[in-house]
């Protein structure tokens, strides 16, 4: 009889002990350097749980890393495009804490677009601006005021012939030469700004097709100047130490990093929880510099209020893909 309550006390302590040790594991898929290991650790202290990262180096992987699907995480941080596609494909759980929601940012780079006007499908947290990232010794104009046309003008700024990278998508080169022009295109246009268009006949001349990693092609000379992102430009940077970078003062492109919830979690809770605290510790999140806080008022001489955020996934009308298929044709 003893000797079955012995071991009865065992198991129970056994099991309390494995109650005790178990933590609840929040899987998290997100680029590099936007969250710090002192950030994560201090969730995992304050929620009493595991955090498994798993880290992406470009969109691109993104795009093949969400295709084989979301089941294996409870929450993406991503770049706002994409998490707007998950959220269009009802991929997304929604935010239910009110104290976040119902907060609307009072900085022009935070305020919330259409897709997301009550708060509840994403959160975003870090900004990245658009620019020209370039070899230091191949830029000879001077003074500091530079706008876009930069790209194409040959006859200023000789070095940069043909070693222009500006996306091989002819819908983002469409959208930096309206950019550029002032001018734009509505679901109920015809044609192509004349203006925008000759700007990208010059740009057309001006680029060089590239298929392999950028980084490879400043070293080998294949490029002297290419539009980017800043984040991507310090990816670079650490291989090519002599690139700078620019943002046209005029005007210019920015992105931002989100987070959401993945549809299928299991670790709603968490995740929730995971959300909140990422809303709380926004002015803490910025690592290495790679990428702006959502309060920049303005950048190396760019005001932030001239900055448009990006969006390459609104379908263009198809009379309009008709011309810039044509177009590249030639």
């Amino acid at each position: 009889m003893f000797r079955l309550y012995f071991i009865a006390v065992l198991c129970l302590v056994s099991n309390m002990s494995w109650a005790v040790a178990y933590k609840p594991v929040l899987n998290i898929l997100a680029p590099i350097g936007v969250l710090t290991p002192k950030i994560i650790a201090q969730f995992e202290e304050e929620s009493h749980s595991n955090v498994r990262m798993e880290f992406i180096g470009s969109r691109f992987e993104y795009d093949s890393r969400l295709k084989a699907g979301l089941r294996n995480y409870d929450v993406v941080i991503a770049d706002e495009r994409i998490l707007q596609s998950l959220f269009l494909l009802r991929l997304l759980r929604s935010i239910t804490d009110e104290s976040i929601v119902a907060v609307k940012s009072q900085y022009p780079l935070d305020q919330r677009s259409k897709l997301n006007a009550d708060g509840r499908s994403y959160i975003t947290m870090l900004i990245d601006p658009m620019g020209i990232a370039y070899n230091r010794k191949s830029l000879t104009i001077k003074g500091n005021d530079y706008s876009w046309d930069l790209l194409i003008n040959q006859d200023e700024n000789p070095y940069w012939r043909q070693r222009v990278f500006v996306s091989n998508s002819p819908k983002h080169q469409l959208l930096l030469a309206l950019l550029a022009t002032g001018k734009e295109i509505t679901s109920t246009s015809w044609f192509i700004p004349e203006a925008s268009l000759k700007w990208l006949q010059s740009l057309k001349l001006q680029s060089a097709n590239i298929d392999y990693p950028l980084e490879l092609a400043f070293l080998g000379n294949k490029i002297e100047a290419a539009v980017v992102f800043r984040s991507d430009y310090l990816k670079y940077k650490k291989v090519v130490p002599d690139l700078k970078f620019i943002i046209p003062k005029q005007i210019t492109f920015y992105d931002r990093i989100g987070a959401a919830i993945v549809a299928d979690t299991v670790q709603d809770n968490l995740a929730q929880s995971f959300i909140k605290f990422l809303k709380i510790k926004k002015d803490f999140l910025i690592s290495n510099d790679n990428y702006l806080s959502y309060k920049t008022q303005s950048y190396e001489g760019s005001s932030a209020k001239n900055w448009v955020l990006y969006d390459d996934d609104f379908p263009l009308p198809r009379r309009i893909e008709n011309i810039l298929n044509d177009f590249y044709k030639k």
